[in-house]
């Protein structure tokens, strides 16, 4: 009895184990496999059948090492040179793999998009060079006719050429690009677009263009291009120049003219000013301020040289003009009223840099006059000179002492007097 049972299980072993299992999931435009294991057969057949279309193919099974094999089955669309044995499907198809074999078995895939060839996805700029008339690779982005081109068979969907979108990051914005398949089944998308950098008010925008000039966007210029696609990233450098201005700091006494100048490029053919946002009507290399008022202010150049655009800054500030006055030596307190001729005074001069001179004399027919330098600086930002006798000078009870600051530029002087006892 027990050997008999013994012989009802062993026989059933090969059904129970038996498994029909695709060796990987179908692909578009690819091959796969069906094996069918654990049966006791050794031929037979699968039939491999898409739901959607009640399309089937019927492929003859092949003692392998690992049971028997069924294929290769193309995954083909209507386009496709069909295989020997092949199916017509879509991405996202579920395809059926079924056989007799083991009391029936049977399995299901879904059709996934077509694998990307080796080194894809891969992202390339060029620009066409109108001297060679043809497509040469771009270091850097416009002012050019451009073409981004993105291989990679995984977007080749259809018997059409398909679309696809690439996202273009432009400073902090994000833009997309539609690229269309060269061919209907190539895998090989592109764009053709023209990019500009232009004024606008008292900035530079990168404008993006078709062939055709529409704006397909713009943003304030940023460094460069970056285009983004399955992980893949191409940065791109915009092309551009160096724009200096001298001074890149000036500072302006209020009374007093100054200038900005543009020093490079040597000659711009174009340069454009605007001070704290507002265009000016200036026109050429120089810009001439004149200090009305304290305030801080901002220029701002754009330059043209050739097709490009460029731009730079300077800071500029308007201070109050320099006030001189005497006090005492040892206090440092203003001087009021008349002051002994004998005791030592310090000439204080406010809204001046260390180093600048002043002039001290006695008013009248022998003026004595001695230039000194401001060397220390008082506790709330004034300098000071040495401290002076008025004696020294050759002054004494009922004359008076003076001291001058004159402006480098010569656009304003600054004086004081001390009456002396």
């Amino acid at each position: 009895m027990m050997r008999w049972l013994l012989a009802v299980v062993m026989a059933a072993l090969p059904a129970l184990g038996a498994e029909i299992v695709f060796e990987q999931s179908p692909s578009l435009v690819g091959t796969f496999h069906v094996f069918v294991r654990g049966v006791a057969e050794t031929v037979g057949e699968v039939t491999v059948v898409n739901l959607r279309t009640s399309e089937l193919v019927r492929v003859p099974l092949v003692p392998v090492e690992e049971g028997l094999r069924a294929g290769p089955v193309h995954a083909r669309r209507e386009c496709d040179v069909p295989l020997s044995s092949s199916l017509v499907v879509r991405v996202g198809d579920t395809v059926v793999a079924a056989t007799t074999l083991g009391g029936g078995l049977s399995a299901t895939a879904r059709v996934g998009p077509r694998l990307p060839r080796p080194g894809e996805p891969k992202l390339t700029l060029e620009w066409w060079d109108d001297v060679e008339m043809k497509w040469v690779p771009a270091k850097e982005a416009g002012p050019a006719r451009l073409r981004i081109v993105l291989e990679y068979a995984t977007a080749d969907v259809t018997c059409d050429p398909d679309v696809v979108s690439l996202p273009v990051e432009v400073g902090a914005q994000t833009f997309a690009l539609a690229l269309a398949e060269d061919a209907a089944t190539s895998g090989r998308f592109n764009v053709e677009f023209v990019t500009v950098v232009e004024p606008q008010r008292c900035d530079l925008v990168l404008r993006v263009l078709s062939l055709v000039r529409d704006v397909l966007f713009e943003a304030p210029v940023p460094a460069g291009l970056s285009f983004r696609f399955e992980g893949q990233r191409l940065f791109t450098p915009l092309h551009t120049f160096r724009v200096t201005l001298v001074p890149s700091v000036l500072v302006l006494p209020v009374g007093c003219l100054g200038e900005v100048r543009v020093v490079e490029p040597a000659r711009a053919d174009e340069v454009r000013w605007c001070v704290d946002g507002l265009e000016q009507p200036v026109r050429g290399p120089v810009l001439t301020l004149f200090a009305d008022a304290p305030r801080a202010l901002r220029v701002v150049a754009l330059v043209r040289s050739g097709l490009r655009w460029a731009r730079a800054e300077s800071t500029v500030t308007y201070t109050p003009q320099a006030q001189v006055s005497f006090v005492d030596a040892v206090t440092g307190r203003p001087v009021l009223g008349l002051w002994p001729c004998t005791h030592f005074v310090r000439v204080r001069v406010e809204n001046v840099t260390i180093g600048a001179r002043i002039t001290v004399g006695k008013l009248g027919p022998d003026p004595r006059a001695k230039e000194l330098v401001l060397v220390e600086m008082a506790p709330d930002g004034a300098f000071l000179s040495e401290p002076i006798r008025p004696s020294d000078f050759g002054a004494c009870a009922g004359d008076v002492l003076w001291a001058q600051y004159r402006d480098p530029r010569g656009c304003y002087t600054a004086f004081a007097t001390l009456p002396l006892r």
